[in-house]
This record gives C-alpha cells, sequence and structure tokens, in this order.
C-alpha cells in the first residue's frame, strides 16, 4: 500500500503541463473507430476453438464483448449496471456503509499492546490454553500514554536588575524690577520758542531711537501744566499745542527748558515727573537640580516625562503674570544593576522527570566566557491516557477483555496503521496546500517572553499537561475568557499577552514545534529577557511530518530569531518517505479508517489545481 501511496504522490509532484483533455463525445468517437479498426484485423479474432483456448478468458470463437466495438454507451450502461455487484468496488466506495471502521481503542490496541506481546510473546502467551483451565491470564501492559515529553530550560550567570526611579523638574520663574521715568513733553505748533513750561519733545529723540525712552500716551496741553508751577491763560486751548508723555528706564539727557518756566517740576526738582520702580519678568528656566544623579548614572536612561502641574497656565510672580503650558514634571527613569553568581535550575535539577540535554549561551556575544547560561532540560509532559478496564491475554494464541477470550496473532502488523497515517497525510496537504506559493505544511511563526532568572514566564507550554483538540479548539474560539480559562493558570496573572495564551494552548494541543529561544533584549551584552520561538501548524499531524520531514530533506530550522516557518514545496513533499516515519502519536487522533476515495479525490484536487496555475502562468 505504501509502494502505491509513493507512486501517488511521485505522479503528484511531477504534474507537467498536458495537452488540452478531449471531450467525452470525442473519447467516444475515437473509441469506436479504434474498434472497427481492430475487428477488420484477422489476427486478434481466433477462428478456431484451438485457438481461443490459448487465450485466458476465452471459451470459444464467439466473442459476446465484440458488441461494444460499435457502441460505447452500451459499455458504459454495462459498466455502471456491474459495478454495484462487485464487493471489491463496493467495499472501496463504501456505497451502502459496509466498509469496516475502528476506534481509536481498537488501533491503540493493535499496535502498541500487539507489538508489546510480539516482542515477549513468551511471557503473556506460554502455557495457557483457549479454555483457560490450566493457568489464569496475564495481565496486557497498559495503554500508550499520550503524555508525551517537552523541553523547559533555566538559567545560571549574571543578572541584569531593572529599577524605576523617578525625580521632579520645577519651572524657575525670576522677575527684576525696572526704574521707569515719566515726563511731559511739548509739540508746538506756533514757533519753537512758544514751548510752554514743558521740555521740548524734540529733546527726547536720541533716546527714543535707542529704546531708552518712549511716547506713552498724549496728554492735554493746557490742563497739566500746574505740575510745572504754571497756569495756562485762558486762550491757550485755542493755541492749538499738544503734549505727549514720554517714559524712560533712565534719565534723559541734554533737555531744553521750557519757554515760560526753566523746564523743571516743582514736586520733584527734576524734569521727570515720577519715577516708579515696575516689576517685569526677566528669565525663565527648568530646575533639573534632583534629577542630576539619575540623568548623570550611565546605568539609568530616561524612560519618559510627564507634566504633572498645568493649571492655571497663568500665575502671577513678583506681581507679573507669567503664561506657561506646564509649571513640573515628573521624570521616570530605568536603572540596570548587575550582580553575578545566579543559579534558578534547582527546581529542575530536582525532578526526576526531567532530564538535562544541553547548555546554550545567551549573550550577544558570545565570543569568550559566556554571561548568561540556559540550560535545557527534557521533561515529561503530565497526564496521559485515562486508565481503562483492566484487559488480558490467555493461552497460547488467546486474548481476552472481561473473561471473553478469543485466538490472535502473534506478528503484529504496522502495515495497516503506517497506510492510515499516510492517507491522513495525502488529505491533510490537500487541506493545508498554498496555491500562491505551491507549498503544504506551512506554519505561522510564534514567540513568548520570560524575563531572565525572573518569575514571569509565558512560554509554560505543556508544564501543565497537555489538551485534547476539542477542548483546546473550544478554547480559541470561545474568546480571551475562555483562552484565559484553559491557558497555563499563572500566565493570566503576570504580564503575558492574548497571543501568548494562544500559544500556550495550541502548544498544549500538539500543534506547535518549538524552534528555540534567543535573547530580546540585553544590557552591556547581558541577557535581560530571552523568548522562544515556536512554529505552530494547523495539526499534530502537520507538526510530525514537518519535524520528519525536514530530517529526511536535510532541511534543518532556521535560527530562532529568524524562522519563518514555511512549508514544503511540492517537490520537498513528494520526495518524503512516509513509511520511516513515526506516527505513534497521532494513531489515536484517527477514529475512523481510512476513506480511500476521498483521498483519491484530493490527490485530484491537487494536481487540478497544480494544473489551473500552469494552465494561468504558461510554464
Amino acid at each position: 500500500m505504501l509502494a502505491a501511496l509513493a507512486a501517488v504522490l511521485a505522479l503528484f509532484a511531477l504534474a507537467a503541463p498536458a495537452a488540452a483533455q478531449m471531450t467525452v463525445e470525442e473519447a467516444r468517437e475515437a473509441g469506436r473507430a479504434m474498434g472497427n479498426e481492430k475487428r477488420q484485423d484477422s489476427t486478434l479474432v481466433p477462428t478456431d476453438n484451438a485457438r481461443a483456448e490459448a487465450v485466458p478468458g476465452y471459451a470459444g470463437t464467439s466473442l459476446p464483448e465484440g458488441a461494444y466495438f460499435g457502441d460505447p454507451e452500451r459499455l458504459e450502461a454495462a459498466g455502471q449496471a456491474a459495478k454495484s455487484a462487485n464487493e471489491q468496488y463496493r467495499i472501496t466506495t463504501d456505497a451502502d456503509g459496509s466498509r469496516p471502521t475502528f476506534s481509536n481503542a481498537e488501533i491503540l490496541a493493535t499496535t502498541s499492546r500487539a507489538t508489546s506481546v510480539e516482542n515477549d510473546p513468551s511471557t503473556f502467551l506460554a502455557g495457557e490454553e483457549m479454555s483457560g483451565t490450566s493457568g489464569t491470564c496475564t495481565p496486557l501492559p497498559p495503554p500508550a500514554g499520550s503524555d508525551g515529553y517537552y523541553e523547559t530550560s533555566c538559567n545560571t550567570g549574571s543578572k541584569v536588575t531593572t529599577e524605576n526611579r523617578t525625580c521632579s523638574v520645577s519651572l524657575d520663574v525670576r522677575a527684576e524690577t525696572r526704574t521707569i521715568y515719566t515726563y511731559y513733553a511739548g509739540r508746538l505748533s506756533i514757533m519753537p520758542e512758544d514751548g510752554g513750561p514743558y521740555p521740548a519733545r524734540a529733546a527726547f529723540d536720541d533716546e527714543i531711537a535707542s529704546g531708552v525712552c518712549w511716547e506713552s500716551r498724549p496728554i492735554d496741553y493746557c490742563d497739566n501744566m500746574s505740575a510745572y508751577g504754571y497756569t495756562a491763560a485762558d486762550t491757550c486751548k485755542s493755541l492749538g499745542h499738544t503734549a505727549v508723555e514720554v517714559k524712560c528706564t533712565a534719565e534723559a539727557l541734554g533737555i531744553t527748558p521750557g519757554a515760560y518756566h526753566p523746564g523743571y517740576v516743582l514736586a520733584t526738582g527734576q524734569y521727570w515727573l515720577s519715577r516708579v520702580d515696575e516689576p517685569t519678568v526677566t528669565t525663565v528656566s527648568r530646575n533639573e537640580g534632583l534629577c542630576a544623579p539619575l540623568a548623570g548614572d550611565s546605568m539609568c536612561t530616561l524612560t519618559s516625562e510627564v507634566c504633572t502641574s498645568s493649571d492655571p497656565v497663568t500665575r502671577i510672580v513678583d506681581g507679573v503674570p507669567v503664561t506657561q503650558p506646564c509649571w513640573a514634571w515628573e521624570r521616570s527613569y530605568e536603572c540596570n544593576r548587575i550582580s553575578t553568581g545566579h543559579n534558578d535550575c534547582g527546581t529542575l535539577e530536582a525532578n526526576g522527570s526531567c532530564t538535562y540535554t544541553r547548555t546554550e549561551c545567551l549573550d550577544d556575544d558570545p565570543g569568550g566566557s559566556c554571561l548568561v547560561e540556559e540550560r535545557i532540560y527534557r521533561c515529561r509532559t503530565p497526564g496521559g491516557t485515562v486508565a481503562e478496564a483492566s484487559q488480558y491475554i490467555c493461552g497460547n494464541d488467546v486474548y481476552c477483555i472481561n473473561g471473553d477470550c478469543e485466538p490472535i496473532v502473534r506478528e503484529a502488523s504496522t502495515e495497516f496503521k503506517d497506510a492510515l497515517v499516510a492517507l491522513h497525510s495525502i488529505d491533510q496537504a490537500g487541506k493545508e496546500f498554498d496555491e500562491s506559493n505551491f507549498t503544504v505544511f506551512s506554519g505561522d511563526r510564534e514567540t513568548c517572553h520570560k524575563p531572565v532568572f525572573g518569575l514571569i514566564n509565558c512560554c509554560a507550554g505543556k508544564v501543565s499537561g497537555v489538551l485534547t483538540v476539542g477542548a483546546g479548539a473550544a478554547a480559541l474560539a470561545g474568546g480571551p475568557a475562555a483562552i484565559a480559562a484553559l491557558a497555563t493558570p499563572f500566565l493570566a496573572l503576570f504580564a503575558c499577552s492574548q497571543n501568548e495564551m494562544k500559544l500556550d494552548i495550541r502548544d498544549r494541543m500538539g500543534f506547535c514545534h518549538k524552534v528555540g529561544t534567543y535573547c530580546s533584549s540585553s544590557f552591556l551584552g547581558i541577557c535581560k529577557t530571552k523568548r522562544t520561538a515556536y512554529c505552530c501548524f494547523e495539526s499534530k499531524l502537520s507538526r510530525i511530518l514537518q519535524e520528519q520531514g525536514r530530517i529526511q530533506l536535510g532541511k534543518p530550522w532556521g535560527a530562532p530569531k529568524r524562522e519563518q516557518c514555511q512549508g514544503f514545496t511540492i517537490d520537498e513533499f513528494a520526495r518524503l518517505d512516509l513509511s520511516l516515519m513515526d506516527f505513534t502519536e497521532v494513531y489515536a487522533e484517527f477514529v475512523d479508517a481510512a476513506r480511500l476515495p476521498d483521498e483519491v479525490e484530493t490527490i485530484a484536487q491537487i494536481q487540478q489545481k497544480i494544473q489551473d496555475y500552469y494552465d494561468l502562468h504558461g510554464k
């Protein structure tokens, strides 16, 4: 059977562009023409009994099948009528539901237990008889467990401890005062010497040009003379003179006295009317003194700065309104501290179900002495097959279940189960065939993380036991709550993402292959966080085909940081020898025996997809 499958796969892989297929009617015409041609060939038709008897299947010179030569439709109808009475056809197509099926328990009993008996028949069969009167029955070995093994790891070496530190930054606003001198200056409209008591406006030209003085507002010329000890005449307003207020940050120089007065103010004895100290904002700066120690620490890195005081944005500082979008901040730093001599392998070393396998270095640059080592252990997966009723074997060739004994065959055959898995492999290839790149059994890259020497472990996987495909699929379809409920319990309690919980479930279902671990974040070359990469497939069978098929093809997995879980090309899949693969893990997954027509139809569909691709692309 396996040889036949290999032939089918070879045809499937080597499919090439073919000529256009003839129609049914064209085929019938060609058959009719060939039949007429052969009927006229006397060398093909026996003319006497002696010649007829020399041909197997012939009983005389009459050829009733010759009636089909000119009537292909009659041959087709006769074939349809004959197939319903053919036993082999009925079994192959399961037309009447008579094809035998096998349960998981029957398959397991036929394989693992029969092999145990075959390997040591004297232990189970010697000295017993069919009647069971000459001795007691010998218990059969327990059913093969589905627990299997998984890899887990621990670390030794240097540890980077991360501390989160904060500090405050404030805003320093300093206000200075300045002296403001106020003057009144006259603008003459009749003649220059008619300036009244005010200094002339022209006397301030140089200070105004340099920015020391500026005109602040116009004033009434006649109403403000009293400050200079002068009373305006009744005709003052008719003269049309104007005046202006001038402010200066220093005393003005070179002032010319007014025409009616020496030009100084009686109240001050100076040319200026008033001198006032006014506040003004001069500097706004950030006070980062409290953060200076962290900013200067090479082991600390600024991670964020958040405004902590922004209301109100306008505040009064020394009598001056100041507007700033933020008045204080909080800075966060991540500070690393390095210590040596750490080891968290005690639990695995003490676990009797775990065996040390190898050590890998997690350093960024593994040259020289390794700063952080990963020690990898192989552990037995918790759980297994639920115990069933005890089964026994009695007599020389006797098999008993609960007291009912039947003869058995000592030579346990593995061909049936291997052929069964091979057919399912072809079926799975049809389901996973990727028309875009002509590959089968492609996987999805998934990763999970674990801090080195940390408590969080989002890559727990099978540490909490295996899951049935049904339970895992139901949880994945049920959404976040269902996923959290079925994932390894402590994953939901720490900083593990939804994708990591999904990976945990798929790994425990047996769908994922662990590619390896790599360092995802480090400090000064010392690994802080590691990630484990997996290739997850659509089924357990797909994973096994990838794992064992890559060995046959000499196609190793890529580095954990780069592996993209690509599938097999059609040529690669055709080169696989399924008879050399160990499918023990999936025997119990198959409930029914192989359905040959379904698998043949799948092969035909794949071949048609290949032909369609060549027709489309002209290759």
